[in-house]
């Protein structure tokens, strides 16, 4: 495979604001959910049993993925290495997609 050039790796600040607004719209659903998923009709407690606090933990930890990604976009301080950095705040994305879509299907499902 051949290499990515250096250039390559220096130049992300074209994919840093696409990220943002997908961060944001699907943290704001996530919480609208938690918002609505938590009230509960009878006045009890919401987390009953065990799929109620996997989905409710799965969608935190999904969150709090979310805000570490935002803040390691919106850090401007950073000037070296920056294709790597980006690539590691990629997967930081991509997992905090991935544990709130998961987290979201338990919810539909069970």
């Amino acid at each position: 495979m051949s290499e990515v050039p250096e250039a390559f790796h220096d130049d992300v600040a074209g994919f840093r604001q696409p990220m943002v607004t997908s961060i944001g719209i699907v943290m704001g659903f996530l919480l609208a959910f938690m918002a609505n998923w938590a009230v509960s009709a009878e006045g009890g407690p919401v987390l009953q049993d065990a799929v109620d606090w996997l989905v409710a933990v799965t969608i935190l930890v999904s969150i709090s993925l979310m805000v570490i990604t935002l803040a390691r976009l919106l850090d401007n301080r950073v000037r070296e290495g920056v294709g790597r950095r980006y690539h590691t705040t990629y997967r930081l994305y991509l997992a905090s997609i991935l544990v709130g879509m998961a987290g979201l299907i338990v919810a539909l499902v069970i």
